[in-house]
């Protein structure tokens, strides 16, 4: 995998984390470490990248209940 699809999707998780700290707390490494893979400097471990995969789709997932929930009961 390329550096810019890790830092893209890095990226993304912080922004919807609000913060670098939220989300280096969440998975329990540096801020530092998190802000040079959300640059592309470096890359995280295998395994931090999929839990922050796994953070990501749980989160969009959440935003579109939000959404299609009043929707939902709006139409019955």
């Amino acid at each position: 995998m390329d550096r810019e699809l890790y830092a893209s999707t890095i990226s993304s998780a912080v922004e919807y984390f609000e913060g670098y700290e939220t989300l280096a707390l969440i998975l329990n490494v540096s801020v530092d470490d998190l802000r040079r893979w959300a640059e592309g400097k470096s890359r995280p471990p295998v395994d931090v990248f999929l839990k922050i995969v796994d953070l990501s789709i749980a989160a969009g997932q959440r935003d579109a209940a939000a959404v299609v929930t009043p929707q939902a009961r709006r139409s019955a």
